[in-house]
């Protein structure tokens, strides 16, 4: 922890919507040395000009999480030490709204060689244009830099006066492991051409999931809109590939395709041959031949205005994802002599990979390790791209991974433990947690059922990986949870009208989630179960098998389960909707409902389960179909569940496949919109292997 270093900003700027300062000190000698970083909301740290890190590992309100990281490979003579620090003052669902800061001491030992609130000095470069585009709603603001007014590495503009805040935070370790950081450069193009103006094109502006987030610039306060001009240009291709270094001049692109998706930092080393103004937009789509953005909600798109005749190395501030990439002049020449991206994952060098004898499952299973490390940097993401959000649910599946690849649980240990520091301050109902954190929503949305997953997954995690002794700080938590959820109970037993946002899968199925969900209410039985699981309170468990049975005994419908019963106004029954039936229901019914498909009454089902449903499923249209999520995972722990490994294996070669030969990742939905590189679908590499594993022991 700090010694001497105080948290400090530039003087009225800790509370600005969008701010950017650099902090700079020298030094000599780093053997030996490390240096202790804490700050709001995102920072990169240099030596000597060169990259070193970006942090820190995020966490609940309230709280900072310091990084520690050893300067001693640069050894001897001056030393200049850079802190370039982002702050977002804003809602989003990938951060909490909290004052930007930085506190940093550069230590040898026991003593302090450098700190915050002594020897740093503060800059606040221009060349980062504050008043933009936001990228997404659940991430901040877009980059466009004007380093015609200098590279913020070399500013050396007068200094600016810190205040030291007084911010009550709590400096907690950092639990997740440190990213591994690979420069990948690419050494042609893909192809070239020219762009044409069309006013006819149809453009997405504002395209945010959430239009209606807080917390942006108005339009007239925008000088820059690289979204939309991009958009509006008619791509014309006029050469394939050749190699670097190429010259663009005034409406000309090159396209630059990466084979598979990667996720990091944009590099660029390019040279104005005049003053230029370069729009660089990237995605998980496209080809060599043409560039098209992903329908992903998201401004996947850069703009650097560079100087004439100054050679510039550019590294994004914030990480990205893509496939393919174009850089494109609206004004002006550049010459570009490399371009690339700076891996920012987890580390997975020494993942093994096993043989499944089958080259389509091997290629999914390191599909599957590559999304996991791009998701599991200091929690568990949904997706690296759109939101780099921590997710409810999603946790649940790829927690499994990370302790099938890795034996341990650094990421969800800090995912865990943010969630039991969060702190109500009534933006929810008594009792519910977010739906995802850290994070700070503008509305009161929260996802009943998947706080019933949070409970799903801390009995795994406290039971199953090797945390028994944490049970109790769970306890406040899922009391609270399950105080808020009998609020809602009918004279049945069984959750009706739950509040907020109501899910259970990607499909019809979420059509239904109202008045009394047959899925939710299994899954309800089975947070009731592990609750009992984790502190045997026997209540519980025959609440749960009340649950389980009466959710059984009206859904089921002598061959498949409905999904749902409504209430109707003038008589205040509850009718089950006889129509309503989806494939994930039946998942939901098996997995909690202890339904045992050996049993006769059930024969119809399970021919539907062996043999009917699928990846490629084509019939029985009046119960509908799985999407990707969550669909497809609950019928891979169905199918580990009854021990039909081979099946198993048949569905991950079936369903992921033709994904990761496309993009080398594992993604979002079924359908090509989304996220193609989207955490939870690394919960692929666990079924592979239990599924694999279970096959040799039979043989």
């Amino acid at each position: 922890m700090f010694q001497l270093a105080m948290p400090v900003y530039p003087v009225g700027k800790s509370k600005d919507l969008h701010s950017f300062c650099c902090f700079r000190a020298t030094v000599g000698s780093l053997q030996g040395a490390e240096i202790h970083i804490a700050a709001s909301t995102f920072y990169q740290l240099y030596v000597n000009g060169s990259f070193v890190a970006r942090g820190p590992a995020r966490t609940a309100k309230g709280y900072a999480r310091e990084d520690v990281i050893s300067l001693d490979a640069y050894g001897d003579g001056q030393n200049e030490i850079l802190i370039a620090v982002v702050g977002y003052y804003t809602f989003g669902g990938a951060t909490v709204r909290q004052e930007s800061f930085l506190q940093a001491e550069l230590c040898r030992g026991d003593q302090v060689l450098l700190a915050t609130g002594r020897d740093f000095q503060a800059y606040l470069p221009s060349s980062k244009c504050l008043s933009v585009e936001r990228y997404s709603s659940q991430r901040h603001f877009n980059e466009v830099w004007d380093f015609r007014k200098g590279h913020y590495l070399e500013d050396r503009s007068v200094p600016v006066e810190c205040e030291t805040l007084d911010l009550g935070l709590t400096v907690l370790d950092r639990l997740a492991p440190y990213p591994h950081y690979e420069d990948i450069w690419l050494r042609s193009i893909g192809s070239r051409g020219r762009l044409t103006f069309d006013e006819t094109l149809s453009y997405h502006t504002e395209f945010y999931s959430d239009p209606s987030a807080p917390s942006r610039y108005a339009r007239e306060e925008i000088t820059h809109f690289p979204y939309e001009w991009i958009q509006r240009h008619v791509q014309t291709k006029t050469e394939d590939a050749e190699m670097l270094p190429v010259s663009l001049g005034e409406g000309e692109y090159a396209i630059f395709d990466f084979g598979r998706i990667e996720t990091g930092f944009v590099l660029l080393s390019a040279l104005a041959d005049r003053e230029c103004d370069v729009v660089v937009a990237f995605s998980e789509a496209g080809s060599a031949d043409h560039f098209t953005f992903t329908n992903i909600h998201a401004h996947n798109v850069l703009e650097y205005l560079l100087p004439a005749g100054k050679p510039m190395e550019l590294t994004s501030m914030e990480p990205y994802v893509m496939k393919t990439l174009i850089v494109a002049v609206k004004s002006g020449r550049i010459t570009l002599h490399r371009v690339g991206i700076k891996n920012f994952a987890h580390d997975i060098r020494e993942v093994e990979y096993p043989d499944f004898g089958d080259e389509t499952l091997n290629a999914v299973y390191r599909g599957g390790v590559r999304t996991f490390a791009h998701n599991a940097l200091d929690i568990f993401m949904d997706c690296p791209s759109r939101e780099r959000a921590g997710w409810l649910c999603d946790s649940y599946f790829t927690a499994q991974t990370e302790y099938a690849l890795f034996g341990e649980t650094r990421v969800e240990d800090a995912f865990l433990q943010n969630y039991r520091l969060y702190q109500n301050r009534g933006e929810y109902p008594k009792g519910a947690l977010p739906m995802r954190y850290p994070s700070e929503h503008h509305t009161d949305r929260f996802i009943p059922q998947w706080t019933m997953w949070y409970i799903l997954e801390v009995e795994q995690y406290v039971n199953q990986r090797g945390h028994r002794e944490e049970a109790e700080l769970f306890r406040p938590s899922i009391e609270g949870l399950l105080a808020l959820y009998a609020e809602y109970e009918n004279s049945d037993g069984l959750l009706e009208r739950l509040p907020s946002f109501n899910f259970v899968e990607w499909s019809r199925a979420n059509d239904w989630t109202m008045d009394v969900n047959y899925p939710t209410n299994f899954l309800y039985a089975a947070a009731l179960e592990a609750v009992y699981r984790l502190y045997g309170d026997p209540s519980l468990l025959e609440k749960s098998c009340a649950v389980k049975s009466e959710t059984v005994r009206q859904s089921f419908n002598g061959k498949v389960f409905l999904d749902h019963a409504v209430r109707e106004e003038k008589t205040g029954e509850l009718v089950v909707c006889p129509e309503d039936c989806s494939e994930a229901g039946q998942y939901y019914a098996i997995l909690f409902g202890d339904v045992d498909l050996r049993d006769q009454t059930y024969a119809y089902l399970r021919d539907l389960i062996y043999n009917v449903f699928g990846a490629d499923r084509k019939s029985h249209p009046e119960i509908h179909p799985i999407n990707a999520f969550i669909g497809a995972y609950l019928r891979l722990e169905v199918l580990l569940k009854l021990e039909e490994y081979r099946l198993v294996l048949r569905d991950i070669a079936d369903f992921f496949g033709c994904m990761e030969a496309e993009t080398g990742t594992l993604w979002e939905y079924r359908q090509e919109k989304g996220s193609k590189d989207h955490g939870f679908a690394s919960f692929a590499c666990v079924a592979l292997l239990r599924a694999h594993r279970a096959l040799c022991r039979k043989e």
